[in-house]
C-alpha cells in the first residue's frame, strides 16, 4: 500500500521532469540536500538490514517507454517490509528510488524515508518524503514532508467515532488553501488529535 502510494506521487514529477531538471540546476543548496539525504537514508536501509536474517524479493522494473531499466530488492523481517531500494539495471551502483520504513514494538510503521530520482537524471532526487505516521484507535494518520522541511502531504484512513469511515487526503495546495474547510472538520481533529509532529526536527535525518 504505502510502495503504491509512493509511486503514485512520484509520476508527477516524472512527466514534468523538464522543469523539475531545469528548476534543481540553479539551486546547488537544494541539490547538496536532498543528495544527502537520499544517502542518508540509504545509510538507514543498511542500518537496519546489514547482518540480519532477512527475506528479499527482487524484480525487474519498467516505465512505458524504458524497458527493465531498474532493479528493486524489497526486505522484509517477518513479513514487514523494512525497506525497498531500486538501483538502474545498467550501472546497478546507481540509485534510483528508496524507501525505508521504522516500525513500533506493535509492527506499526512510524516514520518512513523516501527518495526518488528521474530516470535517466541523477543530479538530485525530484521526490523526497518524510512520513510521521499517527495511531487513534483505529485511525491511521500520517502527515509528510519533504527533505527542506516543509509539509507536503497529510493522510488518514481508517474508522472514526461511531464507525465512520475517514478518507481524507490533503496535497500542498490544500493544506494552505482549505477551501473546503477539512481541517475544520471532526474527522479530521480526530485523526490528528494528539499529533504533535507539525515540524520534522530531529527526523530531518532518516532515523
Amino acid at each position: 500500500m504505502l510502495k503504491a502510494f509512493s509511486f503514485i506521487l512520484m509520476l508527477p514529477f516524472i512527466s514534468s521532469s523538464v522543469f523539475a531538471t531545469e528548476a534543481m540546476k540553479g539551486d546547488n543548496k537544494h541539490v547538496r540536500v536532498w543528495n544527502k539525504f537520499a544517502n542518508d537514508s540509504l545509510n538507514l536501509h543498511k542500518k537496519l538490514t546489514d547482518g540480519k536474517q532477512l527475506e528479499i524479493k527482487t524484480s525487474i522494473g519498467s516505465y512505458a517507454n524504458v524497458k527493465d531499466f531498474y532493479i528493486e530488492h524489497r526486505y522484509f523481517d517477518n513479513g514487514r517490509l523494512i525497506s525497498q531500494v531500486q538501483w538502474e539495471k545498467d550501472d546497478p551502483s546507481t540509485l534510483h528510488t528508496i524507501e525505508v520504513f521504522v516500525h513500533d514494538k506493535k509492527g506499526r510503521v512510524i516514520r518512513d524515508f523516501m527518495a526518488a530520482y528521474l530516470p535517466f537524471y541523477h543530479n538530485a532526487p525530484t521526490q523526497t518524503l518524510i512520513s510521521i505516521h499517527h495511531y487513534n484507535n483505529e485511525l491511521h494518520a500520517f502527515r509528510s514532508f519533504d527533505a527542506s522541511g516543509d509539509i507536503v502531504l497529510e493522510r488518514c484512513t481508517g474508522k472514526g467515532d461511531k464507525g465512520l469511515v475517514v478518507n481524507i487526503l490533503l496535497d500542498e495546495d490544500d493544506l494552505y488553501n482549505d477551501d473546503d474547510n477539512i481541517m475544520a472538520s471532526a474527522s479530521y481533529k480526530e485523526c490528528f488529535a494528539g499529533f504533535k509532529q507539525d515540524q520534522l526536527g530531529k527526523y530531518i535525518i532518516p532515523q
